[in-house]
């Protein structure tokens, strides 16, 4: 229970009465309703202020009269204002469970002070109203996923928010996919390299990658590659959701495979040059001979020049 607006001071009443003096005789008397409060009073030099706590059920919600009089001498002042008393607590958030399995359906409900309005997720209900609910399949997708309800209350013309937040844990097994664990490195022989392979899942999986069952990848470390590190490695993650394979391949370049390489491209460019040499050699021949049995035949030759123009 809490009133809308907080406790009047008192400048009013001081303008009023203009400086107390002496101020320690004034007497303050605060009432809420029916109710005489004890109120606790600082004194300065010609003022006071007085303030008092209250206790509230929700027999008293609604608008209710808070009164301060003071006394000095013969004179006396009062001043009334009214005090919204009212019930907000937080909304609800009731999820079927907090934690489930993948493929579960799961209800997500909302619910608020009768008189509220409510939204799930920023989704209001329909109709308008305190209780709002969201029907899902639990994904992986969802893990950690939050699910904030916020309630909305009018009390004297002034909207008060209340909000409350749950988050949903799905459990899921194991994954190993191309973009966390590539299923094949090139590596050059004595080069540093980082073997990387990540499984996920809820809970996160055990993952274990083994060549011929006992020689281990180096996962996540900076290694210095060798021939030993060749080969094909099965990669296992398991969990108690259950457990999925998936099979790497290390291939490593010694530097005598690179010098073959180099050597091939080499042979290659040096072949290209000399068939190309032979061909325009031979073409040469081809016409040169031609040429001369056209001569011994007494065909004229026709001068490969262009036309002069008229």
């Amino acid at each position: 229970m809490a009133p809308s607006s907080p406790r009047p001071a008192l400048p009013a009443l001081l303008v009023l009465l203009g400086a107390l003096f002496p101020v320690l005789e004034a007497q303050v008397h605060l009432a809420l309703g029916d109710q005489r409060l004890n109120p606790t009073v600082t004194y300065g030099n010609d003022s006071f202020s007085a303030k008092a706590s209250v206790s509230v059920t929700a027999e008293d919600e609604g608008t209710q009269r808070l009164m301060c009089a003071v006394i000095l001498g013969n004179q006396s002042r009062e001043t009334l204002q009214t005090v919204t008393i009212y019930s907000f607590p937080a909304p609800n958030v009731i999820l079927t469970k907090p934690e489930v399995s993948e493929g579960t359906e799961v209800t997500v409900k909302c619910e608020a002070h009768p008189r509220a309005k409510v939204t799930l997720n920023g989704v209001p209900a329909q109709p308008v109203g305190p209780r709002v609910q969201l029907l899902l399949k639990a994904t992986p997708e969802d893990n950690g996923r939050s699910f904030s309800c916020s309630a909305t209350l009018e009390v004297a013309g002034q909207l008060i928010h209340k909000n409350q937040t749950r988050e949903l844990r799905v459990l899921y097994g194991p994954r190993l996919d191309e973009r966390d664990c590539p299923g094949n490195w090139t590596w050059p022989e004595n080069s540093q390299q980082t073997p990387m392979c990540q499984a996920s899942g809820n809970p996160l999986p055990e993952l274990k990658c083994l060549k011929d069952g006992t020689f281990p990848l180096p996962v996540g470390e900076s290694v210095t590659v060798t021939r030993d590190l060749e080969g094909t490695y099965l990669c296992r993650a398991r969990s108690t959701q259950g457990e999925v394979t998936r099979k790497v391949t290390v291939n490593v370049l010694s530097p005598r495979y690179e010098i073959v390489i180099i050597t091939v491209v080499a042979a290659a460019v040096i072949m290209g040059t000399a068939g190309l040499s032979t061909y325009l050699y031979n073409r040469q021949r081809k016409i040169r001979k031609y040429r001369l049995q056209q001569a011994q035949k007494g065909t004229p030759m026709k001068p490969n020049t262009q036309a002069t123009p008229p």
